[in-house]
């Protein structure tokens, strides 16, 4: 054989092989792969329609691009919102936040499987859902308008007619010598984390100014499902002196005329109703070091409330929800933790339309911390909305299969 044949041949051998090598790299880094998530009612309550978040670790180099994902259950394709929550340095995808709505029968575990990587992509879009339109000054998400310095933070919900009137509307905080300082305000840094159609998450951050030129950073997160009228409000404040004594969330509420009905989730469901505008109730529960708790509700006019009902002898610990109904407007809330740890909680509602929540710890913290959830709903109440408090403050469990967290060499982490 001519020398010149001999060399093409062993040419030609070489690169198959280097293609091969190449093909065989590749395979490894960017392979099809699959997750199982297992997804749990915990709480004894039938879920509607009801809002899923899943936070997915992704090896490193795994997964290019959000567009490479899909979620399964059995052999039906499921409407999912994805999106990268982090990447790794390599610019791939470290945790993915997968988001979806499903519906659950008490105590019902349901498994889906992700799939991702070359090759995949759904063959569906989510769907109509949370449009978002987005102004110098505001952001309109569905239904609601939000403020872009979460001072004020919602500054309108017309599911029928207009909830939210003029007033104290966002997080407050209150320093050890009782004044007090919003949270938000100039300055303050607006994000879109999540834009919909299925979740959108929005992100405020900044820093709250003391009287003496402390500040305090902190970071508000407001979070809504397409699938349910309720809107998720969380306020961090860092601490680290412990210059304050309180946190607070306020909601000027339009509810039409009066009387106005509201109830709290005791083990009695106490309640009653606001007949002008000057009335006032207020529950407030008090959990001590020990561990003993004892709630009390006041009602009477603003200022002048009067004891109206308490805990008793018996001292059961009450549940941080309740409603307040008007003529066409009933919203239903929900805080989340409530009575967890050491210190005072208050809830107060008065006939102008003010809705207040309060945490005051027992003891100075370095980090203060209050969800509140609204559920915006009009009358006649739908089936099903007299259990929403509960079910806001008891999302369905997922639970991500523990190897997938080995094979990304990421740990589970708190919020994912």
């Amino acid at each position: 054989m001519p020398v010149r044949e001999k060399t093409a041949i062993a040419t030609g051998a070489g690169l198959a092989a280097v293609l091969l090598l190449i093909t065989a790299v590749n395979g490894t880094a960017q392979t099809r792969r699959s997750v199982t998530l297992e997804v749990a009612e915990t709480t004894g309550i039938r879920r509607n329609f009801y809002p899923i978040n899943a936070c997915v670790p992704v090896p490193t180099g795994a997964l290019s691009g959000t567009d490479e994902v899909r979620l399964m259950r059995g052999d039906e394709e499921v409407a999912a919102q994805v999106a990268a929550a982090s990447r790794w340095p390599d610019g791939s995808v470290q945790w993915l936040t997968v988001d979806f709505n499903a519906s659950f029968g008490p105590e019902e575990t349901q498994s889906y499987r992700l799939e991702y990587g070359p090759g995949v992509s759904a063959r569906g879009e989510p769907g109509r859902g949370l449009s978002l339109v987005e102004e110098t000054d505001a952001i309109q998400v569905g239904r609601v308008r939000f403020g872009k310095t979460a001072a004020p933070l919602v500054g309108s919900v017309t599911y029928r007619d207009e909830a939210i009137a003029p007033g104290r509307n966002g997080f407050v905080v209150e320093d050890a010598g009782g004044t007090a300082h919003a949270v938000g305000g100039d300055g303050t840094r607006f994000e879109i984390i999540r834009g919909g159609p299925l979740y959108v998450e929005l992100r405020y951050s900044g820093e709250v100014a003391l009287g003496d030129g402390v500040r305090l950073p902190f970071v508000v997160t407001v979070e809504m499902p397409n699938s349910k009228s309720w809107v998720k409000a969380t306020a961090v404040v860092e601490d680290p002196d412990q210059r304050l004594r309180t946190l607070s969330f306020h909601s000027p509420l339009a509810l039409g005329p009066h009387p106005w009905v509201w109830d709290f989730g005791t083990d009695r469901w106490t309640y009653g109703s606001l007949r002008n505008t000057e009335a006032s109730v207020v529950l407030a529960n008090e959990v001590e070091v020990a561990g003993t708790t004892g709630w009390r509700v006041d009602a009477g006019p603003k200022g002048q409330e009067r004891p109206y009902e308490t805990t008793g002898a018996t001292r059961p610990v009450v549940a941080g929800w309740g409603h307040v109904q008007g003529e066409t407007e009933i919203v239903a809330f929900a805080v989340d933790r409530f009575g967890s740890v050491p210190g005072t909680y208050r809830i107060a509602l008065d006939g102008a339309g003010q809705a207040s929540f309060e945490i005051t710890p027992s003891t100075p913290t370095p980090e203060h911390r209050l969800t509140v959830y609204q559920h915006f709903v009009g009358t006649p109440v739908q089936i099903g909305a007299a259990t929403s408090p509960p079910s806001m403050l008891q999302p369905l469990v997922v639970r991500v299969d523990p190897a997938q967290y080995a094979a990304s060499g990421l740990e589970p982490v708190s919020g994912r």
